[in-house]
């Protein structure tokens, strides 16, 4: 790929995201509050159908990204482990911790609460959860995801992958995030399906 190439996708990815960004900032409070119940009332009930799965990876909501906390709030409650992320922009790796309440998150990289390490267990390097719940501001329904930009989760998913465990990477967002196709490149993290308002769908 020439240069010019890279930087066609580059201001298209640029675009994209402003695109997507302000579709998601035009739905009110109210509505992305009961759109966000209801995907994670699919992603538990689909869990429920799961149970091996004790460990869910999830986000710490920002800004107007679809809330995770009713499904955290779930997975306490029936005695599954909720894992977060802890950003470090200096090489844009992530530390996960377990996280078992909202009181022991702070504020870190970026404005967006993380989990306190004080308060926090971190987890070894090599810790793969079996299933990881990914932000993003586009995604498709073939696999496709849009990031901020940051390539954290890619390093992440790199580092796994190295590991040889297996995880079910579900990208989380509302239909109005949902593209036709988002644009890849090779070291794109794909996801392995996607949870709207609408429910889930898996490849």
């Amino acid at each position: 790929m020439t240069d010019n190439e890279k930087s066609q996708i580059k201001a298209e990815k640029q675009r994209i995201r402003a695109d997507a960004a302000k579709a998601r900032d035009r739905l009110s409070k109210q509505d992305r509050t009961l759109r966000s119940e209801l995907a994670c009332s699919a992603l538990s009930v689909w869990l429920e159908e799961h149970p091996e799965q004790r460990e869910i990876m999830c986000y710490v909501p920002f800004r107007s990204e679809l809330d995770m906390w009713p499904l955290m709030e779930w997975a306490w409650s029936t005695g599954r482990e909720v894992i977060v992320p802890r950003c470090h922009p200096l090489d844009r790796s992530m530390t996960l911790y377990r996280l078992q309440s909202p009181a022991d998150l702070m504020e870190g990289a970026y404005g967006i609460r993380e989990p306190d390490p004080a308060k926090c267990e971190e987890l070894p390097q090599g810790h793969v959860p079996g299933i990881i719940i990914v932000p993003g501001i586009q995604f498709d329904r073939i696999g496709g995801r849009m990031g901020y930009g940051g390539g954290y989760y890619d390093r992440f998913a790199e580092r796994a992958g190295e590991t040889g465990k297996r995880a079910m990477w579900i990208g989380a967002a509302f239909e109005v995030q949902v593209a036709e196709q988002v644009p890849m490149q090779e070291h794109d993290l794909k996801m392995n399906g996607i949870v709207t308002e609408s429910g889930i769908h898996l490849l």
